[in-house]
């Protein structure tokens, strides 16, 4: 993670290789995401397999609120760019390779799982309406 660069990322900016970006501002912070948005983070790996895993490191810091507690900000809340980045290093010292693999791929499947779930209640509610037009004619 040493030339790993995460900087403030500049609407209109395009970036080459490995990135991904993270959300800066509001009770999200700390959550990557794979397209720009106007306040957040752009994190520049040197592989695609640093990027997969700092992803799925900033997914589960996010997912477990670790980034919650260094908001600042009394109207919208914010994360700095510095404790981002030192949240970021200890937790990628502090997780074993093999952790972080077994981790990533249960959480990927769990995440694929889920998204066919919102597809499934997506077509729930379509039959629902369907259903309700034909009674309402």
């Amino acid at each position: 993670m040493d030339k790993t660069k995460i900087k403030t990322h500049t609407m209109g900016k395009f970036y080459e290789g490995h990135h991904f970006f993270i959300l800066s501002k509001g009770h999200n912070a700390g959550r990557p995401l794979e397209k720009p948005c106007p306040n957040c983070f752009v994190l520049l790996a040197k592989s695609g397999e640093e990027k997969q895993k700092l992803y799925w490191l900033c997914f589960g810091l996010w997912q477990l609120g670790i980034f919650k507690k260094f908001l600042t900000g009394s109207v919208i809340p914010f994360i700095r760019l510095e404790d981002f980045k030192t949240v970021l290093k200890k937790s990628f010292e502090e997780t074993t390779e093999t952790e972080l693999q077994k981790s990533m791929a249960a959480v990927k499947q769990l995440q694929r799982h889920q998204e066919n779930i919102m597809r499934q209640l997506d077509l729930i509610k379509q039959a629902k309406k369907s259903l309700l037009y034909k009674v309402i004619r």
